[in-house]
């Protein structure tokens, strides 16, 4: 199989942005988030997503990775695109998720791409709280400032796993790599007039703080992000040729979060740009990058 670029679907958000330069075309309205796994995302085989995983199987997918609870794509890749704050908020586990919701939870991941002067994450909390001492907060609106906000930066990692009360801030763009599942219970929205899910959140939040932006780890000619049960993340600065071979057992996907390049594979050959994510199929077979400045997230479901 050759690989299969996949066309990104644009959503709306409240806290979004039109400027999505210079990943995407600016649309005109408040984007805040691109996603490019979902089981709708058109592809370059003329199917969605989900589609074209039912036809090809373990083709596309691999002899090791199952799909997700549901039938869904394993792994959710998206860009996120900060104008405001985005809410308070905690994701379930699988055990929640799939008791209460019918759906897997949601354990994440965050590659920071770019951030204004003053710009913040927000992970774990400043300090271990009760849940009465939450509602006591909220009660009094004070959640924002119960959150450890960290200066956010280009090239940072903050690894979120489900139950971890966290947010982001405004001026921040974001590669987001997670269990395909979108459960968001909110505990706080600036008096947003969205719904809150406070017992929910409460149910199966940690309270306790986080350690902050990840460092990145040497790995094969490139650097380990992150990397959990659900997915596994690496990123790669190619400036010159690199060749890779896909894994029978698994996919892997090429995002291109910087520049540009040229993508081969046996007879196939694409132009491969910022903005642009890549399925490799397992059976895709050897293939070959070139480039100059091509940064290159390449996410897989590991072992």
């Amino acid at each position: 199989m050759k690989p299969v670029q996949l066309q990104p679907q644009f959503v709306e958000r409240v806290w979004g942005t039109t400027d999505l330069s210079p990943w995407f075309p600016n649309p005109g309205v408040k984007i805040g988030e691109v996603w490019f796994t979902a089981d709708a995302n058109p592809t370059s085989e003329g199917l969605p997503l989900r589609v074209l995983m039912e036809r090809e199987g373990e083709k596309l997918l691999g002899t090791a990775v199952q799909p997700a609870f549901g039938g869904r794509f394993p792994i959710l890749v998206k860009f996120l695109f900060t104008r405001e704050k985005l809410s308070v908020q905690v994701h379930p586990d699988d055990g929640y998720g799939e008791q209460n919701e019918g759906s897997p939870g949601k354990t994440e991941m965050w590659y920071v791409l770019r951030a204004d002067v003053n710009a913040t994450i927000g992970a774990g909390l400043r300090q271990s709280m009760r849940p009465e001492q939450i509602r006591q907060a909220l009660y009094e609106g004070t959640m924002e400032g119960k959150l450890e906000w960290w200066p956010a930066r280009a090239g940072q990692t903050y690894f979120i796993p489900a139950k971890t009360i966290h947010a982001v801030g405004a001026g921040v763009v974001i590669c987001e790599i997670q269990q395909n599942s979108d459960i968001t219970y909110r505990l706080w929205d600036y008096g947003r007039p969205r719904e809150l899910h406070v017992e929910s959140a409460l149910n199966v939040a940690e309270l306790i703080p986080h350690p902050g932006p990840r460092h990145a780890v040497p790995f094969g000619g490139g650097v380990l992000l992150a990397s959990c049960p659900h997915f596994a993340t690496e990123c790669f600065d190619i400036k010159d040729t690199v060749e890779w071979h896909s894994d029978w057992e698994r996919f892997h996907l090429l995002v291109a979060t910087r520049g540009s390049g040229v993508l081969e594979s046996r007879d196939s050959k694409f132009d491969i740009h910022q903005g642009e994510c890549w399925l490799i199929p397992a059976q895709c077979g050897a293939y070959t990058i070139h480039a100059k400045n091509l940064e290159i997230l390449r996410i897989y479901v590991p072992a």
